[in-house]
């Protein structure tokens, strides 16, 4: 049944994410399907995912999310993954900046009788707006030091 899970959250990703294909959605997302992220209420269902596939995709029409790794233990998937996207669409009330970004991220997956019915997903949105330039990254403040056996990375 593991491999069946990780096909199914495989295909979720290549054909939802990656394409933008929604058709198959009503049948591999269970009505009670919930989803877990920081910040962000999206309705209980197939909903959810429409909804955050038509969230990237609008603000990153290339949108993609590459799949590094993945596992199964029971009826959890885990994803390892790289997300890139260039910004030429509204993202919220931001515009366009024409920036591309990459970040990497972990998300968990349930399935049950073959459908998705609760995802925890990590996406790093902070570091998304730093590399779109739309936020600033914070600096420490002159003269600060990190703690000792701490190496910061140097300003590009």
């Amino acid at each position: 049944m593991s491999e069946e899970n990780i096909e199914l959250v495989r295909y979720v990703t290549e054909e939802g994410l990656n394409k933008g294909n929604l058709s198959f959605v009503d049948d591999v997302f269970s009505p009670e399907y919930e989803v877990h992220t920081a910040g962000l209420q999206l309705p209980k269902g197939p909903e959810a995912f429409k909804m955050a596939v038509e969230f990237w995709k609008q603000a990153f029409p290339d949108f993609t999310c590459g799949i590094q790794e993945m596992f199964a233990s029971g009826d959890l998937v885990g994803l390892r993954f790289r997300t890139t996207g260039t910004h030429t669409g509204p993202l919220m009330w931001m515009p366009p900046t024409g920036e591309s970004f990459v970040v990497e991220g972990v998300d968990l997956h349930r399935v049950r009788d073959g459908q998705v019915v609760e995802s925890w997903i990590s996406d790093d949105f902070p570091r998304i707006l730093f590399e779109l330039g739309i936020v600033a990254e914070p600096t420490p403040p002159a003269g600060a030091a990190p703690p000792e056996g701490v190496a910061l990375p140097k300003a590009s």
